[in-house]
């Protein structure tokens, strides 16, 4: 099974994050391709003042549009990373799946930030998880997997752990390795793929890296704070 994942770094501008995002996905060939959180969302030092209705109409619903698109070119399943959604008057952090030009299922983030709460995003309810030829896959969104609760509910079964993130504050304490994707790996015997992005604020870096983990160790990792796409197989 190939994994692809794409460490994509922030253009500054939505339309130019999609099409990046675009042209990665079509010429790439593997089983998955997966996308960090709010990819399509300009932040850092280029973070905008959206609304959530206007961020809506401006990042989430041509990224919906071009994951669509793409899956009917990209043969595998497509971990479309997570953008805004909106039902009714709730706005969700939502992580979409496709394949074949059809929506496979959405993850709507439940543990989210302080950050989420202050701009009026939603927790989600319910768990989700889906079977595919490679064995069961489970979803979470960044801070979703600091909690324990969360993951004892999520992760049970899964063969494979999909885990976008997003940008990461540069004042953050310094951590090396990957030990919540470690600690996961080694209890439930499954694979995490963590997809991060990359951006600056204050001219830092923002960026953890992505990486795989396995029971095992880290089987990848992205060398550096820099745009990579890789396909590893596993």
């Amino acid at each position: 099974m190939k994994v692809a994942v794409y460490q994509i770094a922030d253009t500054g501008d939505a339309a130019a994050n999609i099409a990046k995002a675009y042209d990665a996905i079509i010429h790439t060939e593997a089983d998955f391709f997966a996308l960090p959180e709010f990819f399509s969302i300009p932040g850092g030092d280029f973070r905008k003042p959206y609304t959530l209705q206007s961020c809506l109409e401006e990042t989430a619903l041509p990224a919906y549009e071009m994951l669509q698109r793409a899956s009917r070119q990209f043969k595998g399943y497509i971990i479309g990373g997570s953008i805004l959604e909106r039902d009714g008057d709730c706005y969700y952090n939502t992580c979409y799946v496709f394949k074949s030009g059809e929506q496979v299922t959405n993850y709507r983030k439940i543990k989210i930030t302080h950050e989420e709460v202050e701009l009026q995003i939603c927790p989600g309810k319910d768990t989700v998880t889906f079977d595919t030829p490679f064995g069961r896959v489970a979803l979470m969104v960044c801070a979703d997997c600091i909690s324990w609760e969360m993951v004892d509910k999520v992760c049970p079964g899964a063969k494979y752990v999909f885990l976008p993130v997003s940008l990461t504050d540069p004042n953050h304490p310094p951590f090396t390795g990957h030990p919540v994707s470690d600690i996961i790996a080694k209890k439930f015997g499954a694979t995490v793929i963590k997809i991060t992005r990359v951006g600056t604020f204050g001219g830092k870096v923002l960026s953890s890296r992505s990486a795989i983990t396995t029971p095992a160790g880290t089987v990848w990792e992205a060398p550096d704070a820099m745009e990579h796409l890789a396909v590893v197989e596993l």
